[in-house]
């Protein structure tokens, strides 16, 4: 078995191949007195956290809707809670944002272009590999304005400058072309090497959009080589306003190092079984960066008095205070991008309460300024059980997809290690989950959001369904894989060393399954 379709890693947005749920407040909730990692005590003085909390609370009391917000223009974000009416005896709920681009407007003036191309040269990429990694950055260089800015790096052992940052014109372009199709073959992979020297070319450039596309067909053996030291990498670039976009070649690729270095970076992930599909991907890219309507695009979610983090899904992010920022970057036409969190309340009486005060902050490219929008959200707290609401059908959707990510991660594993049966049964339990929790939600929808809703399910069944046919013959190890950490699963057995086309089918299985997971958008 072998994808049979080029596949969008996407993230903001992540994209997201390697699902991260990160927890903050331990079982059991802050201990008495203590302080949550990253910020203020939860039970701290009124004078600390009264102003927002009051402003919030005022806001909620006055509110004909106190559980949904929608407001923006160039960037719109819609705010809604899980539970719209919540139990006292559960104190728990989800507190969702969906940032979406406006699909109609054009910038006021073209977005200014800032793009590093960096490219994997090893010995690994001959034949058409590096012939159609040439074809494809000179692709993305014809996509771009007068007036952007490019630069190319090469990377084996070591990176090479190929094109120092170079104003795009009539009179430059040809030579950026020419020393583009110049590119030539080296040694090993050096990931790390062309990253670090594709930021410090973008560095030299002020002023315009950033973006990085890093291409590679293997793995990193030289270098940076762990996933939390590219993660960090990452992370750096994206507080210096760059998103970087990766692209694995064929299915030797380092999946977890290219999908962590987009996730952090606010960039996106893309698998091409095929080089060949090399050209649209990067056309696709540029084509992106320059019809950008926002950009340095930040959400701040301020937790109201009593109100703690209990997980972040599926995004980076940072804590001051009672406050949650999460950085979302650029965004295109049309483009959408979700934040979801798992909050608990505590001690709040009946009636209606502050959950959260949400302000996000971007450069309006549209209309040329810094751009602005913020809201409330608040619950109906009840003291009867039996009155508290169900989880909101569009907050029921986008839970749903990270466990449904969860669970295509975890059969991969069980894919891997021998085990068909098992994965095939944890892909049948979570479609048997989407249809339980998708019959009620679909019910339960707003009318202005049903069609959302049912694709929403839709598209998280036909991803299992592919996972599910596409499992190959399971892979045979010449040693036993190892095990998870604490047993979860046991090894496979031992088998003869598997004929490279069967290692090749079972590898081409787990991508399928990598960009199934990823394909769901978050």
């Amino acid at each position: 078995m072998r994808p049979t379709h080029l596949a969008l890693f996407s993230a903001l947005g992540m994209m997201l191949t390697s699902l991260s749920v990160y927890s903050f407040t331990p079982p059991g909730g802050t201990p008495p007195g203590g302080t949550p990692p990253g910020g203020a005590r939860a039970d701290a003085p009124s004078a600390e956290r009264a102003p927002i909390t009051q402003q919030i609370a005022g806001d909620v009391q006055g509110q004909t809707e106190l559980t949904r917000f929608d407001v923006g223009s160039t960037l719109r974000i819609e705010g809604r809670v899980g539970h719209p009416r919540l139990s006292r005896s559960a104190g728990e709920t989800f507190l969702m944002l969906e940032v979406r681009g406006d699909s109609s407007g054009t910038a006021t003036t073209q977005a200014p272009v800032n793009l590093s191309l960096v490219i994997d040269r090893s010995g690994s990429m001959k034949g058409t590999r590096l012939s159609n990694a040439i074809q494809a950055a000179t692709t993305a260089v014809e996509r771009l304005n007068d007036g952007d800015v490019v630069s190319v790096v090469a990377f084996d052992t070591r990176p090479g400058v190929i094109v120092p940052p170079t104003i795009v014109r009539q009179g430059t372009r040809p030579g950026i072309l020419a020393d583009i199709r110049g590119l030539s073959l080296g040694g090993d992979t050096c990931i790390s090497c062309g990253v670090e020297e594709g930021l410090a070319l973008l560095d030299q450039t002020a002023g315009k959009v950033s973006r990085m596309i890093v291409l590679s067909d293997g793995d990193a053996n030289n270098g940076v080589r762990d996933v939390p030291g590219f993660r960090s990498m990452a992370q750096r670039a994206r507080d210096r306003g760059v998103s970087i976009t990766t692209i694995g070649v064929d299915v030797d690729y380092n999946e977890k190092i290219l999908s962590a270095i987009a996730q952090e970076s606010n960039g996106r992930h893309y698998f091409v079984e095929s080089d060949a599909a090399l050209a649209r991907i990067f056309e696709a890219e540029a084509e992106s960066l320059t019809s950008t309507i926002a950009s340095g695009a930040e959400v701040a979610i301020d937790l109201a008095l009593g109100v703690e983090l209990d997980r972040v899904f599926d995004r980076s992010f940072r804590r001051a205070g009672s406050k949650v920022m999460v950085p979302l970057g650029t965004f295109a036409k049309g483009e959408v991008k979700t934040v979801l969190l798992k909050v608990r309340l505590r001690g709040q009486g009946e009636g209606a309460a502050p959950v959260a005060g949400v302000e996000m902050i971007y450069r309006d490219l549209i209309a040329n300024t810094e751009g602005r929008c913020e809201g409330k959200l608040g619950v109906e707290i009840t003291g009867d059980p039996a009155s508290a609401s169900d989880l909101d059908a569009v907050v029921a959707g986008r839970v749903q997809r990270s466990e449904t990510a969860t669970t295509l991660k975890q059969a991969n594993f069980l894919f891997q290690q021998g085990r068909v049966g098992d994965a095939r049964a944890k892909l049948e339990a979570q479609q048997q989950v989407l249809e339980d929790v998708g019959k009620k939600a679909k019910t339960a929808a707003p009318a202005s959001r049903a069609r959302d809703v049912a694709s929403d399910f839709e598209g998280q069944q036909a991803a299992l369904e592919s996972a599910s046919n596409g499992f190959a013959s399971p892979p045979s190890f010449a040693t036993p894989p190892p095990g998870v950490a604490g047993g979860s699963f046991p090894q496979a057995a031992a088998a003869p060393t598997p004929a490279p086309e069967q290692s090749r089918q079972g590898k081409g299985a787990v991508r399928l399954n990598e960009q199934n997971a990823v394909n769901l958008g978050f």
